[in-house]
């Protein structure tokens, strides 16, 4: 279970891949009634079909690329974002970080003939 919150009075608790489809449809309608947006003003706003927004709401199906830009006319892209980046980071640390072995300092540069005075 994942717990996610963003920018929203909305928090989500995700179970399975049709909880978070229809999560996502359920928070995508929240953020725009609460802007008092009607269907199609969102669709023209994020650039995709009115009956791609409807879908979406009704049963979260949509591709990333039109979530993405939805998500951006509703100014809840950046946390989405933010979320995803965190996740990243994450994934990429290791399983036990006692295993976790930092690189070796790279050597200082030292740089041997003239000076800038004897440049000049």
């Amino acid at each position: 279970m994942i717990p996610v919150a963003m920018n929203t009075d909305i928090s989500i608790s995700f179970v399975g891949p049709r909880d978070v489809t229809a999560e996502l449809g359920r928070l995508v309608r929240a953020l725009r009634q609460k802007r008092r947006w009607t269907q199609p003003e969102l669709s023209s706003r994020a650039g995709v079909p009115a009956s791609t927004l409807s879908r979406l709401e009704r049963m979260g199906v949509v591709s990333t690329d039109r979530l993405a830009r939805v998500l951006f006319a509703l100014d809840a892209l950046d946390s989405l974002h933010a979320f995803l980046e965190e996740q990243c980071r994450l994934a990429e640390l290791p399983d036990d970080l006692r295993s976790f072995r930092p690189s070796a300092p790279r050597p200082r540069r030292i740089r041997h003939g003239r000076t800038k005075e004897a440049r000049t």
